[in-house]
């Protein structure tokens, strides 16, 4: 990839440019991630650190949000389960993407008909390249979860607000017999508390949103997917 390095101008834009073509640049987008793209990005949404390193390896730090935040920026928040995969690299360039195929199981904000959706995510391998950002994890084949999509349009590093903010996994806990929400890395959600909010100063996320309740182990009182998903939808009317 070569040597990178970072403008910041007074507009508010974002520039990282590098690698030996010299054509392709990389920008920030709205959420403080990255974007291959042709041309500059504005980011009307604050960010703290992003950081392009030599090699193949993107180190970012997203910002702390709170749920009324990733609800509402949400293009789009479906219930989905991975059916495939599927990996991009474009002719003459060294960015990976892999693609996501999602079967909908039910869409809770936006609107989408269609059974299947595919969402991408930058990173992955292909032969003998890896591209990996930290603090980001691509779904995986057989993933259940709940995600918050930034824009279905937009090919951004990645799709989801907040990236392990707007990702939550469905799953069956064999103590309860029934499916609970976590986490992406895992953590019993209890509860969303709806009147919470991040803090006025800046600070940077551990991928869980201001609101979520969470817990270290498992007791009767975890949400169910039909509960989340009902204070989800009261939050985006």
């Amino acid at each position: 990839m070569g040597d990178c390095f970072l403008l910041l101008l007074a507009s508010g834009e974002i520039w990282v440019s590098g690698g030996s073509s010299g054509r392709e640049s990389t920008g920030i987008n709205s959420k403080g991630k990255f974007c291959i793209m042709r041309k500059h990005t504005s980011i009307p949404w604050p960010f703290l650190v992003l950081i392009l390193l030599p090699g193949l390896l993107l180190a970012s730090t997203i910002k702390q949000a709170d749920m009324a935040e990733i609800t509402g920026d949400a293009q789009l928040i479906f219930e989905g389960r991975v059916i495939g995969t599927r990996i991009e690299q474009p002719p003459g360039s060294r960015a990976i993407h892999t693609w996501v195929r999602f079967e909908v199981l039910d869409v809770i904000k936006g609107s989408y008909d269609k059974p299947v959706i595919e969402l991408s995510f930058l990173g992955g391998t292909r032969g003998d390249l890896t591209v990996r950002v930290s603090d980001m994890r691509i779904p995986t084949m057989g993933e259940h979860g709940i995600y918050f999509v930034e824009d279905t349009g937009r090919r951004l590093v990645n799709p989801l607000v907040g990236w392990a903010q707007g990702h939550f996994l469905v799953q069956y806990d064999r103590t309860l017999k029934r499916q609970i929400i976590t986490t992406l890395d895992g953590r019993p959600v209890k509860d969303i508390d709806l009147s919470a909010r991040k803090s006025h100063l800046a600070e940077i996320s551990h991928g869980v949103a201001q609101g979520v309740i969470i817990t270290d182990r498992v007791s009767g009182d975890l949400i169910d997917p039909a509960g989340f998903k009902s204070l989800i939808r009261g939050m985006a009317e």
